[in-house]
């Protein structure tokens, strides 16, 4: 089954268009950013492969009218090559992180079963690919619960912490001050009566949070 996802940027001018494809093997996601980086428009697209355990296969990025991909991918288990060196460091990461776009941030919430109040860590991928910079990363969610039919997550990545908004399938429907979901019911912002943007400081180097 087709679905279709349309994100704008809130930050920054930009805006990303994905399609995500089920397979008798998995999944298999293709996207296109627009945005400005320093100044500057860029284009990247990619394809994603995912296992039907929502594990990452492989990862291809096409940076602006690059013909060759960046590409990152699991040839064992939990065990990751990048343009085809293996890295050490990386061992142990389930899924990529793909920093320009807030759909992997569906792949650990998608990953396992939660109840409301539980917390959980996982190892990622973090790619920034304008830099081609590829880097392990710890990231935790925890399940506040739900809300006008969408699910609530704390989301901490090293410094930056913030609330996940997510439709029943795990997409993300908002993320505060950076992503919003285009063509889906309004959110109020509210949880419980208080608002769900809890976003701190400290995004290093100027780029998105992962």
């Amino acid at each position: 089954m087709l679905q279709r996802i349309m994100w704008d940027h809130l930050d920054a001018a930009g805006s990303e268009y994905v399609t995500i494809n089920g397979r008798p093997d998995g999944m298999e996601v293709n996207g296109t950013v627009l945005l400005i980086s320093d100044n500057s428009p860029h284009r990247v697209s990619y394809v994603l492969r995912l296992g039907p355990d929502w594990k990452t296969k492989k990862l291809k990025v096409f940076i602006n009218e690059e013909k060759d991909p960046f590409v990152i991918e699991t040839v064992k288990e939990d065990k990751w090559w990048v343009d085809g060196r293996y890295v050490e460091a990386l061992d142990g990461a389930s899924n990529i992180d793909l920093s320009l776009t807030p759909l992997t941030n569906s792949l650990p919430i998608n990953r396992v079963s939660w109840m409301i109040g539980e917390k959980r860590t996982f190892k990622m991928v973090s790619v920034q690919p304008l830099s081609r910079e590829v880097m392990p990363i710890l990231q935790t969610y925890t399940y506040l619960g739900d809300s006008d039919g969408c699910r609530i997550f704390q989301y901490r990545c090293r410094n930056f912490e913030t609330a996940l908004v997510v439709d029943q399938n795990g997409w993300v429907v908002e993320y505060p001050g950076f992503f919003y979901r285009q063509g889906h019911s309004a959110y109020t912002g509210v949880f419980n009566g208080s608002p769900v943007f809890l976003a701190s400081e400290g995004k290093s180097g100027g780029k998105l949070p992962t």
